[in-house]
């Protein structure tokens, strides 16, 4: 969809303009009166009045020319009616704010919504909105919003579900002189216009260099993943989402039913596009504050000069605990740091550098000219509280002045309200990122420099050719577990082995002769698990017996389980691996398509809830750059002498389970639990297939 004409019209209708100064109309109309709007401007009124010094017309009609925008500043019911006064006039995009629609939930509204869907349809007409507080352009100098300030321009575009988020933003911005809007867009209840078309606007915007984000949900997952990939090739994008809390539904069948939460696929999604994900709506602002300004870390190495110990040390925990790190100090610096300040006062070397509560302008010059010599530094942060002595505007012209001619960012962090407020006005007209609070600073940090290091890979599905050559085997398998609700342990192992997978060899014993071969076959040691379909986890019944060593032991785990779950169903035989345990699944998400989890394992899978995400198919970097990020980067580098994982092979794995729900759609969610790691491998010993 291309929105060229639609966010930069040169004619403009606003139909419902008010004389009423409290009205949407009028509030619409006066802003691109202020903002200073070039185009054709028209105003629609039944009176035919002049309103704010403009003649308005009583009809659409009489307008003469081409119109490429109609705004529409009037009520729900007769909005979708007067579309077709806009069609008639050959105009193909439509600016909505009216409510009533479709976000009522109800039955009135829902009818209006298919209403203003089919009558679009029909004339074929691009719409923003409906429920929305308008779009910005600050280049174009448009402003068809009803805020109550003027946008001041910059380099920041802003998509938002929400109006109040937006105004939020607007006044924020309007208070700094070092920021500014390119432009700013409200879906609403995006009956047309979605995320992911105004995504890919800004992303060809020239005047657009890092994109905001505000969503509550996706419409489309497909076409957002695509929109998001691509802008990350291009531009950072910043990302906040409402509803962080776990609304997925829970499977009893499934451990990755449990597991799998709407908000953990949205993050997977947002980390494969290499986009960056806000928790706060202040880290939101200060995230794209550091992007627009350009003032990035180099890495994650940082050096800290403070005049304040115990604030030093609290910023120090800060960064520590958001995996940034502490530039050390080399020799030759701390010599030059020693010579330059022993002889009046006795300062901290170590980073932090303590420079003591009397620090000058001319001490905090020096420090900063001496330590840049180190190398491999991401960022230096200046540390400065408010005492009797302390020259502040001093400092932050020191500040300013070293930042011009060093390639690594300085982040003044003056703390404190009354006495640093100047220091701060100066650092913004300067254009320079300045700081009252450590808060979610070393956060944000910590997510920038993760986007630079690790640039989105193009991925593709695999091409499973085992699963291919098994087409006519799984066909059969699903064919005749028709009106079940999943499939036995056999034969999910079954089709798991046929999609290339490592599976246990599983025998299925229904007499003590069974046990005689199998053993014959096997040897020792064995573990026997309940074979019953109407277990759905076999620990809550004692259903699996493991560390058997001899016949008598095998024969006694086979009379205990064949009791529990029936002489007829028999039980499972499997020869008995040693090695960590992992949980491997995937689950069908209905915005996202398949979803693919990686865990710790066992008993302790649900409970501990230690796992990873992803979204079918992920690339290798992706996939191990999340696994060392979590827990299970202790067995990556061995554990207690236990087998290393191996994070290729597992990779190749979970693949293959991507492929696997791609090919069949009948299958709703899958388990391995567990899939073992042992010293010469990776085999899945329990798995289920959910229908």
């Amino acid at each position: 969809m291309n929105l060229q004409s639609f966010f930069n019209p040169s004619s403009i209708a606003i139909i419902g303009v008010s004389e009423n100064p409290l009205k949407v109309g009028h509030l619409v109309a006066k802003n691109m009166m202020a903002q200073g709007y070039k185009g054709k401007l028209h105003f629609v009124h039944p009176s035919g009045h002049t309103i704010l010094g403009k003649k308005s017309y009583r009809s659409l009609s009489e307008i003469e020319g081409t119109i490429d925008l109609c705004i529409l500043a009037i009520p729900a019911g007769i909005a979708v009616n007067y579309i077709d006064d806009i069609a008639a006039k050959s105009c193909k995009n439509v600016l909505l704010f009216a409510a009533g629609f479709k976000e009522t939930h109800t039955p009135d509204g829902d009818i209006l919504e298919k209403e203003l869907q089919s009558t679009l349809k029909q004339h074929n007409i691009t719409l923003l909105g409906p429920n929305c507080i308008g779009f910005i352009n600050t280049k174009k100098k448009i402003n068809a919003t009803f805020f109550g300030s003027i946008a001041p321009h910059g380099n920041i575009g802003i998509i938002s579900q929400s109006g109040a988020l937006g105004a939020a933003m607007l006044d924020y911005m309007v208070s700094k002189t070092h920021l500014g809007l390119s432009q700013f867009i409200s879906l609403g209840n995006k009956t047309t216009i979605t995320e992911s078309h105004t995504l890919a606007h800004l992303t060809s915007d020239p005047h657009t260099a890092v994109i905001g984000m505000y969503v509550e949900d996706i419409v489309n997952g497909e076409a957002f993943q695509t929109a998001l990939k691509q802008a990350t090739s291009k531009k950072p994008v910043v990302i906040l989402k409402a509803g962080r809390t776990e609304a997925g539904s829970k499977a009893a069948l499934s451990h990755t039913g449990s597991l799998v939460g709407d908000d953990g696929v949205f993050d997977a999604i947002v980390r494969q596009g290499a986009a960056i994900r806000a928790d706060t709506f202040a880290e939101f602002q200060f995230l794209l504050k550091l992007l627009s300004l350009g003032q990035i870390p180099k890495n994650k190495n940082i050096l800290v000069l403070s005049n304040a110990g115990g604030m030093g040390v609290l910023l120090t925990d800060e960064l520590i605990q958001n995996q940034l790190s502490l530039v050390t100090i080399s020799e030759k610096t701390a010599k030059n740091l020693h010579k330059a300040f022993d002889n009046f006062k006795k300062i901290t070397i170590h980073n932090p550098i303590d420079l003591l509560g009397d620090a000058s302008a001319f001490d905090y010059e020096r420090a900063i000219e001496l330590t840049m010599q180190e190398k491999d530094i991401g960022a230096v942060v200046v540390l400065l509280t408010p005492q009797a002595n302390t020259e502040i505007m001093k400092t932050a012209r020191v500040l300013y002045k070293v930042s011009q001619r060093s390639n690594v960012p300085i982040y003044p962090l003056f703390m404190g309200r009354k006495t640093v407020a100047p220091a701060h006005d100066f650092f913004e007209r300067k254009g320079m990122v300045s700081l009252r609070y450590i808060a979610s600073f070393p956060k944000a940090l910590h997510k920038l420099i993760p986007a630079q290091e690790l640039p989105y890979q193009n991925t593709s599905p695999l091409k499973n050719i085992s699963l291919s050559s098994h087409k006519l085997d799984m066909k059969e398998i699903f064919l005749q577990a028709q009106g079940k609700m999943y499939l036995n342990q056999y034969d999910s192992l079954q089709v798991l082995s046929w999609s290339g997978i490592p599976t246990a060899k599983t025998y299925l014993a229904t007499s003590h002769a069974d046990l005689t071969s199998i053993v014959g076959i096997e040897g020792y040691p064995l573990v026997a698990k309940i074979a019953s379909e109407k277990v759905t986890h076999k620990t809550e019944v004692k259903g699996v017996l493991t560390g058997i060593n001899t016949f008598e032991e095998l024969q006694a785990a086979y009379d205990s389980l064949t009791h529990i779950g029936g002489k007829k169903s028999g039980c499972y035989i499997q020869h008995e691996y040693s090695g960590h345990e992992l949980l491997l699944g995937a689950k069908r998400d209905a915005i996202f398509g398949t979803v693919l989890v990686v865990g710790l394992g066992g008993v302790y899978a649900e409970l501990l809830h230690q796992v990873v995400q992803f979204v079918y198919p992920t690339s290798y970097v992706q996939f191990k750059d999340q696994i060392q990020s979590s827990i299970l980067q202790k067995l990556v580098s061995g554990y207690r002498n236990m087998p290393k994982l191996p994070v290729k092979e597992l990779y190749h794995i979970v693949l293959q389970i991507g492929s696997l729900m791609e090919a069949h759609l009948t299958i709703s969610s899958l388990d391995i639990n567990p899939l073992i790691v042992f010293e010469d491998g990776l085999v899945a010993v329990d798995a289920r297939v959910i229908l």
